[in-house]
């Protein structure tokens, strides 16, 4: 796998950030919105339509270029790794997380050619409503992980290719959600890092993976990307609609609890 290649394929941003095709993966269901304790009232995602609602849009984020992602843009099939305690922070890299969502929608983001900030910068966003305490148990278990592996892990991404990993490093969390983390992957061959931001609002999380390949030192989660998304998320609930995205997707995903198939 050529220089760079590797880190893309991991993140699986091979497609969507060239302009991939449609393809957001949904799930079927019902909608409600629910209030917690202490917790901002927020979207319980049943549904594609109300899903739709909570997908950023084009120019929705000053400065970044957010996209369409296909149902594979999030990553394929479900890596694999020597190291059990490990296994949170590999599944995430895949398109079939666990425990599985009832429905999700995964976006593209990049900074524009010639434009301003971190030149090369791409990334993922997948957003992602569970049943129960799904939410806050992988949020969870990706917290253990990341403490565990802290001297790194290998694996094997959805496609075969062996990847190894020299370090995991826990980084300041941004002060949104119920709950968030967030962490920073080091790639052993290609000295390229990924960054990975989780925010938890209710039963839904919102994940962003990001490298840059142009420039690793300049990789970045941005701050105004990940509030904005985490607001959509948590504004209140409106009367379901067909959201034009969605319709244009088809039926991809639908059905398969919001995952793309091998």
């Amino acid at each position: 796998m050529a220089a760079g290649a590797a880190v893309a394929a991991v993140l699986g941003l091979t497609a969507g950030c060239q302009g991939g095709g449609p393809g957001a993966a949904v799930g079927g269901g019902s909608a409600e919105t629910v209030e917690g304790k202490d917790e901002p009232q927020v979207v319980r995602v049943r549904e594609a339509g109300r899903l739709g609602q909570v997908e950023l849009g084009p120019g929705e984020v000053p400065g970044l270029v957010i996209e369409r992602g296909s149902a594979g843009t999030a990553g394929h099939g479900r890596p694999d790794t020597d190291r059990e305690a490990c296994r949170p922070l590999v599944v995430a890299l895949g398109s079939q997380p666990q425990p599985a969502p009832v429905a999700s929608v995964v976006d593209t983001f990049a900074a524009p050619a010639g434009g301003r900030g971190s030149q090369g910068l791409l990334g993922t966003i997948r957003v992602s409503a569970y049943e129960g305490d799904g939410a806050r148990r992988t949020l969870g278990e990706l917290r253990e992980a990341a403490a565990e592996c802290a001297d790194g892990f290998g694996m094997t991404t959805g496609e075969g290719e062996p990847q190894r990993f020299e370090a995991v490093r826990v980084l300041p969390a941004p002060a949104l959600g119920d709950e968030a983390m967030a962490y920073r992957l080091v790639n052993a061959a290609e000295r390229a890092p990924s960054l990975v931001t989780v925010v938890r609002s209710g039963n839904t999380l919102s994940m962003f993976f990001a490298t840059n390949l142009a420039d690793p030192g300049g990789v970045e989660v941005p701050e105004r990307l990940v509030a904005a998304q985490v607001a959509k998320v948590e504004r209140p609930a409106v009367a379901p609609t067909a959201h034009p995205r969605l319709a244009e997707a088809g039926e991809a995903g639908a059905g398969d609890g919001g995952e793309a198939a091998e």
